[in-house]
């Protein structure tokens, strides 16, 4: 079975509600359905290839995909919308992908949608998705609306998954460096593997990773910086400028419990990231629409990298 531990499709449900939002990033319909601005003033079309999961799904089969775990990637949250409608709007959405999974039972699974600004309203929002719909884990993005994930409102959500035994997947989103970040890409060329980063490092140093053994934890793009600055990390963690103690575990080790995919793009890191990782951790990703799935698959399978079991035992997959 070949599952794909991360692609992303964006219901219209979601795209409408943001399309209230009259701040950078924007949403707005075109003649192909939607399109998002992916640098202020540059919408970039959404049409079928982002919206449309039947269109998604028989292309996955195309490929040669059994199964896949999707999510909203970017863009995707509702952390800036009034908590109340987005409550509303994660309910629907997560409502959706429950049904997708139904419907394509065994080919479709979907991360829940959580309002990470309110800490009662996610609560509510992640027991009425794993509990009550069935879903399997939730997405949280590298901040939430700029506030750290590892603000106090998200302590209880976190014990809460690690009671309910679902994962945590980390996905880059509009970053605090973003004005900064304008020429050439960069923000999409490095800041968003820098902010997934700084969001799996936080949890780490704040102790939550400690404190909730249960929690699993999914740092995408072969963990991104992370498992290449280990060691500067670990030396430096403990000084006065730093963290001022030393933790133990290491940060290092600690990290190397989290789980991560393929989407890497270079043998040589993921070669790394499969060194770094505890055994079991890697799985195959495709970031689709992204990255084209036959693409990504090709170049997991010329690696050697696995294809579905790990995903399959982290998620509870027959």
């Amino acid at each position: 079975m070949i599952v794909d531990a991360q692609c992303h499709w964006f219901s219209p449900t979601l795209l409408d509600a943001l399309l209230d939002i009259d701040e950078y990033p924007r949403c707005r319909r075109d003649a192909d359905g939607y399109a998002f601005e992916v640098a202020p003033g540059r919408f970039v079309p959404w049409g079928p290839r982002f919206t449309d999961l039947e269109t998604q799904l028989e292309m996955f089969a195309t490929a040669g995909v059994d199964t896949i775990v999707s999510s909203s990637g970017s863009f995707g949250d509702v952390d800036r919308l009034e908590p109340k409608r987005a409550v509303e709007v994660a309910h629907a959405v997560n409502a959706e992908r429950a049904a997708a999974e139904k419907a394509h039972a065994g080919r479709f699974y979907g991360l829940a949608t959580i309002p990470w600004q309110d800490t009662d309203a996610a609560l509510a929002a992640l027991d009425d998705a794993v509990v009550h719909l069935g879903l399997r884990g939730a997405l949280i993005h590298s901040n939430i609306n700029g506030a750290p994930v590892d603000s106090d409102r998200c302590l209880p959500v976190y014990a809460r998954m690690a009671e309910l035994g679902v994962p945590l997947f980390i996905h880059p989103t509009t970053t605090l460096l973003e004005p900064k970040l304008r020429d050439y890409g960069l923000e999409y060329l490095v800041g968003f593997l820098f902010d997934t980063s700084l969001a799996a490092l936080r949890l780490v140093l704040s102790g939550i990773v400690a404190d909730s053994p249960g929690l699993k934890i999914v740092l995408p793009h072969c963990g991104g910086t992370l498992p290449y600055l280990a060691g500067r990390i670990d030396a430096s963690h403990e000084k006065p400028y730093s963290l001022g103690r030393r933790l133990d575990p290491l940060p290092s080790e600690q990290l190397r419990g989290f789980y991560t995919d393929t989407v890497a793009q270079d043998a040589n890191t993921l070669a790394f990231a499969d060194r770094f990782f505890a055994d079991g951790h890697v799985m195959f990703a495709s970031d689709y629409p992204f990255f084209p799935v036959d693409e990504q698959l090709a170049f997991a399978r010329e690696h050697g990298a696995d294809l579905g079991g790990n995903a399959a035992r982290l998620l509870g997959l027959s």
